[in-house]
Formats: structure tokens, sequence, C-alpha cells
């Protein structure tokens, strides 16, 4: 229920939608049509021989190959195309580091582009909407400096509801959607005692006897299984890198997790590497295509991808990012 306020709530603040893209000049372009809630729309980044992100694609820029047999692209949305932000909050430790998490974000704000709406979302204890979408600097600002740091971890609780509730977005306004987390958790923080795993005492097998991290990778692999099929680009700040097994087990699968949804996963050894991560990460969602397909009609869920992006002269891009498999959800 409280998942569905939330989407209610979001959905109901795209209203104003066509006001913004009206109204502008510049970088601002009329959002696509409702998207067929049957298209899938792939998020495909790219950098060209400098290593710099590539915005200058158009649709003919791009080709998609599922099991290498070319499919036909039915949309076609590049950076300056309406951009909803949900920046999700999941900080429960280590104040120091969100107070510096909070100055970079204000500072990458001046950077971002003004076609780009971000809304505030926080996960611990369960997710909740501080700021509906807007293009105003100043809310943002406010809710980020608001924000609280204490409960419970709840990244791992809420990627799926927010991804469900990010394609809703994008099927609903025609306007590319990302996911950001801001997160400073470990895995003790969780409400679930990962540190402490269920041993079957009359399985002599029980994997959790040799390895303790066992449960923590299980748990990961079950969350990829479920967000398997969004095409959401999920994008993870982690504000505090951790070297205890435990952890290198939790944080592999959030980059495991982040990749495969065509997004990317930071983490910061130092608070000197927040600011940097964050730009990273803001560039990068900037310079995010997204190329809508027709899901292939086959029985297999999974399926190899391949995009590829060429520049006005017809020369190859050198470095298409994108997730390498296609994750076909259950009718």
């Amino acid at each position: 229920m409280q998942t569905k306020r939330i989407f209610i709530a979001l959905w109901l603040s795209l209203s104003l939608w066509p006001v913004w893209v009206v109204s502008g000049q510049g970088q601002k372009e009329k959002a696509e049509p409702a998207a067929p809630k049957t298209l899938l729309k792939l998020p495909v980044a790219v950098t060209d021989a400098d290593e710099q992100f590539w915005r200058d694609g158009k649709r003919d820029s791009f080709k998609v190959f599922v099991e290498e047999k070319e499919v036909p692209l039915k949309s076609f949305q590049g950076p300056r195309t309406p951009t909803i932000i949900l920046l999700v909050f999941d900080t429960v430790a280590d104040l120091a580091v969100v107070e510096q998490a909070r100055t970079a974000l204000d500072s990458a704000l001046d950077g971002l582009a003004e076609n780009h709406w971000l809304a505030v979302m926080q996960a611990q204890d369960g997710l909740a909407v501080l700021q509906e979408p807007t293009p105003q600097r100043a809310l943002i600002r406010e809710k980020i400096q608001t924000v609280k740091v204490n409960g419970k971890a709840g990244l791992l609780d809420t990627l799926e509801p927010v991804s469900k509730l990010a394609t809703g977005m994008m099927q609903k306004a025609g306007v590319r959607v990302c996911i950001f987390y801001v997160t400073d958790s470990g895995i003790g923080n969780y409400r679930a005692d990962y540190l402490n795993p269920v041993i079957n005492a009359s399985d002599s097998g029980d994997l959790s006897r040799r390895f303790s991290d066992r449960a923590v990778q299980e748990r990961m692999s079950r969350l990829g299984e479920e967000l398997a099929g969004y095409t959401i680009p999920l994008f993870i700040l982690h504000l505090s890198y951790r070297s205890d097994t435990l952890n290198l087990a939790y944080q592999s699968g959030l980059e495991r997790i982040a990749a495969a949804s065509g997004g990317i996963a930071m983490f910061c050894r130092t608070q000197n590497e927040i600011p940097t991560a964050t730009q990273a990460i803001f560039e990068r969602i900037q310079s995010t295509y997204f190329l809508g397909i027709e899901p292939p009609n086959v029985k297999r869920r999974t399926l190899k991808l391949r995009v590829t992006a060429q520049d006005s002269a017809g020369e190859s891009l050198p470095r298409v990012q994108y997730a390498n498999q296609l994750n076909l959800r259950k009718k």
C-alpha cells in the first residue's frame, strides 16, 4: 500500500510535464508519446576516442542485435530528451561522509542540464518521497540537506519497487528515467541479520559452515533475478568502501546488479573521492540513450544483446556501454 501511494504521488506530479517541455529553450526537447507497455527501452552510453561521453547520437546512429539478429528501433531517446532522476538516499552510518555527499551533490546540480527533473526519496525503514519531481534546484538542495541519516538500511528492500515505479513513469510520460542511490550502508546495517547466517545443523554440507558470505551472495543473486527484465539504469554512489568478506560480497553484488541494469556502481574509499564519483555518475546519466525495441517472441528469458554506434561520418565509436544480456520478464 505504501508503494502504491508513492507511485500515485509521483504519477500526479507528471501532470505538469507538458508545461515544462514546451516552455523552455535550448536543450529542452519534446517528450515522446507514451510507449507501449510491451516496449523494452535499453539504456546505452557511448564514449568517443577521447574517452568523453558522446551525446550527438541520432536514431540512425545505433543498431541493436538480439542473438546476433538486428532488430528495428521503435523509439529513441537521447541526452536532450526530458529526464527524471529518482535520487534515493539510504544513509544510516557516518554523518561526516554524508555531509561530504550533500556538498558534492549540491555542486553537481550546477552542471546538470535544465531538461532534468529530480525527485528525492529515502529508503531507510521503508520507501518515502521527500520531494516529487521538480526542475527547481533550490527545492532539491533543501531536501538533500535535510534528509535523515539514521534508521536501518533499505537499499536491498527498495530496489525492486523503485525500479517498478520508474518503469511506470517512463511508460506514462515518454521520458528518460534513471535511479540514483546514495548510500553508506554496510551489510550489517540491515534489519535482516546477514552477519549470523542460520546454519542447518543436520546438514553437514551446509555451505554456511564454510563460507560466511554465502547468505549475502544468495540474497544478491535472488535480488538480481527479481530485477531481471527492468531496463531502468541503476546508479549507486557508495560512500564507504569496506574490505571485510561479507561487505565485499555485498558490494560485488551491487556492482553486478547495477551493470546488469545498464548503470554503474561506484565505491568511494576516501571522502576525497566522493565529489569525483558524484560528478561521474551525473555525467553518465545525462549521456545515456534509451533505445526502444519490441520484446522478442521467444520462450527463453535470457538473450544475448549487442549494440553498435556510429558517428556522423560513419565511423564506429570505440566503446558502447550497455547490459550485454537481455532479460525478458515473465508474462
